[in-house]
């Protein structure tokens, strides 16, 4: 039975349309083979093992749902304008060289070959109703934009394109390319990024880091991360000081990328006007009506959606080329003053309401949907029983064996899977709960099968003849290049210093505080410096308002870093999501996806104030409600928009499940994915 909130009143059950067991046992499995794999220091954890479903070895056995050639990025030519080749489903890709350093002229000859991978518009490039392209990024920092758009273009475009059908629709509705790149250093882009000299060497070390666990695991876990840390970091730097010429991890931060943003948008520019005119030769009937314009250069506008450090991507292109901005979309906003100065406290400050949702939903929902939840207990009997479990791994990690090999849970595993799934609520909470409760009877078939799973972390596996090829993911060599590069110098941190910040973040929030600290100690052990770097000043004027997105309870970008950057872009527009979890994506909402749409389509911002509830269910907080435990008065003002699955209209239900497959994917069908099939086959 449903509770109210105050936990002693029966109320009627939510509406909420029911959860396929199909789709929950996807996004579960998904789930945890991302984050046992993820490691202690990542930003956006679910980023670092992402491939689509078809680069799975078995995607090319016969009958195979996936069955295509595997496409390889190194068949391609870079060229310093686009020349995009057919790949994989219904996508285009290219490699665009561009110099190395655009800054200051070191090693004129030396270029950057970025990957880039476009799902094209459903019109040509002459229909009025062609919109240009939207740039991606996932995050990171140094996620790999290419393979995120592999994964979620074909879904954001039915998000961002007119709701009307193509073949149709009058010339007033636009429909847009989506186009995924990975950044400087980052995947198939080239250079790469790496400290280590091959695979074997930063697998071997990765994985002795992990084995250390999370700080706070043991006594001696800050003073090993720390010397461990500053071996990588020192290591790291004499490697670069021993090659000859240009090391690309000096060029990789984000005013690097932005630029890198502004020259694929130009070349992009120069592309479709050369196409149109080629249509218009090869067409045997009437030309398009659309006029075409010679290519001017330097007039092009990036439109662009980023999530999380994207959203600080976003903001340094807006600050640095301000009048080449078109419609930008930051969800997920990062606040360029916490991230430039390593104050991972700032980011941490709704962390703790993400968590809580956790237990409000347990209690809302009921034994049946939360094992930790029993029928007549109340929230704070589920926060003990939650807590007491989780101490109980502290010293005694929890025994998994099967016939492939034995493992063990660890309170550091469990920690962060708990902070991955505050990232996305929906998609994972049950399955938080359902793995407690099972730690608590000692075991059981999902603590069984989790070995398959922990054990593509654990043992590693080389492909052999070209088999079991994937794209290559998150580097973090890159990753910490661009995040320490781009802040200012922590190199003077000690570790005395350090451990006062860690405890800062413990208390702001103990569920996260342990994990986030280790960025500032990777930044404090970091030695190579970015040849160029940003510093400011962020905001501006731009050439069309920017639109940010924050959700009410976001537990690394919180809603405060949204309304700061939002302040600083004079004429910009900011939509709130009530919900917990990172990004809009997080809790798909047909309400705040609309405003998405008509934002691209025709440059219009949500009245200001909006805030978008979605439907009704135990995942819901509530925060204008002063009943509610999540209320926030700094809301008090808004222009509530709540909507129930009833109200849902055709256009409204197209896009929210648009919305739901961006969820799910933003999961991944990963390579190692199906390692994780007992587990689905039990139905998690």
């Amino acid at each position: 039975m449903m509770k109210s909130w105050t936990g002693f009143e029966d109320a009627v059950p939510p509406l909420q349309p029911r959860r396929t067991e199909v789709r929950w046992r996807a996004l579960t499995a998904t789930f945890v083979t991302m984050v046992v794999l993820a490691g202690v220091d990542t930003v956006f954890p679910e980023l670092k093992h992402w491939s689509p479903p078809f680069w799975n070895h078995d995607s090319n056995r016969p009958g195979s749902r996936y069955a295509v050639k595997p496409f390889k990025w190194s068949e391609i030519t870079p060229r310093e304008h686009l020349e995009f080749h057919k790949c994989f489903d219904g996508f285009e890709c290219a490699k665009l060289s561009v110099p190395l350093d655009y800054f200051n002229g070191t090693y004129p000859d030396e270029r950057v070959n970025i990957a880039i991978a476009k799902l094209p518009a459903k019109v040509p490039v002459d229909d009025p109703r062609y919109g240009g392209p939207i740039l991606l990024n996932p995050g990171g920092p140094g996620g790999p934009g290419a393979t995120f758009a592999l994964m979620v273009a074909k879904s954001l475009q039915t998000i961002v394109d007119s709701g009307a059908d193509s073949s149709t629709a009058s010339s007033s509705p636009k429909y847009f390319d989506l186009i995924g790149f990975d950044p400087r250093g980052i995947g198939e882009t080239e250079p790469a990024a790496k400290c280590l000299p091959d695979e074997p060497s930063s697998w071997s070390w990765s994985l002795r880091e992990n084995n250390e666990g999370i700080l706070g695991s043991s006594d001696a876990a800050l003073g090993r991360l720390w010397s461990m840390n500053h071996a990588f970091g020192a290591s790291c730097k004499q490697a670069m000081d021993a090659e000859d010429g240009p090391d690309i991890k000096e060029y990789v931060s984000t005013a690097f990328v932005a630029r890198d943003m502004l020259e694929i948008t130009e070349r992009h520019a120069e592309y479709v006007v050369k196409q149109a005119d080629q249509l218009s030769v090869q067409r045997t009937t009437r030309p398009r009506s659309r006029c075409r314009e010679a290519y001017v250069p330097g007039k092009a506008k990036l439109q662009y959606w980023g999530f999380s450090y994207g959203t600080y991507l976003g903001s340094t292109f807006a600050s640095m080329f301000p009048d080449r901005v078109g419609r930008l979309i930051l969800d997920g906003v990062v606040s360029s003053y916490d991230y430039n100065h390593a104050l991972g406290n700032g980011s941490l400050v709704d962390t703790e309401k993400s968590m809580n949702s956790f237990y409000t939903f347990c209690h809302h929902s009921g034994p049946e949907e939360c094992p930790l939840a029993t029928a007549n207990g109340t929230i704070t009997d589920v926060v003990e029983r939650f807590q007491k479990i989780l101490k109980s791994l502290y010293h005694s990690p929890l025994v998994i064996s099967s016939p492939q090999g034995p493992e063990i849970l660890t309170y550091s595993d469990v920690k962060l899977l708990i902070f991955s799934a505050v990232y996305q609520p929906q998609a994972s909470f049950r399955f938080i709960a359902e793995l407690l409760a099972a730690v608590e009877a000692g075991g059981g078939e999902i603590i069984d099968n989790l070995s398959f799973a922990y054990r593509s972390g654990h043992v590693y596996h080389c492909p052999v003849n070209g088999s079991d090829y994937a794209p290559k993911g998150l580097s973090e060599a890159a990753e910490f290049a661009i995040l320490c590069g781009d802040g200012l110098d922590q190199s003077h941190v000690d570790i005395d210093e350090f451990a006062e910040y860690w405890n800062l973040l413990d208390r702001i929030s103990p569920t996260a505080g342990s994990i986030w600290s280790i960025l500032l100690m990777r930044c404090a052990a970091w030695k190579i410096r970015a040849k160029y770097s940003f510093r400011g000043p962020f905001g501006g004027n731009t050439s069309h308002p920017i639109l940010f997105l924050s959700n009410t309870a976001d537990p690394v970008t919180p809603l405060r870093s949204g309304r700061l950057m939002h302040s600083l872009f004079p004429g910009s527009g900011m939509l709130v999501g009530d919900s917990a979890g990172h990004c809009s994506v997080s809790t798909p909402n047909p309400c705040t996806l609309t405003h998405i749409r008509a934002y691209f389509q025709t440059g219009v911002l949500p009245p200001p104030e909006t805030v978008c509830v979605p439907p009704t269910t135990p995942f819901s907080l509530n925060s204008t409600d002063p009943k509610s435990p999540f209320y926030d008065p700094s809301l008090g003002n808004a222009n509530i928009v709540a909507l129930q699955y009833d109200d849902f209209y055709q256009a409204q239900r197209d896009i929210h499940m648009a919305g739901l497959n961006v969820q799910r994917n933003m999961f991944g069908g990963g390579q190692r994915a199906r390692s994780m099939r007992k587990l689905e086959a039990l139905g998690f």
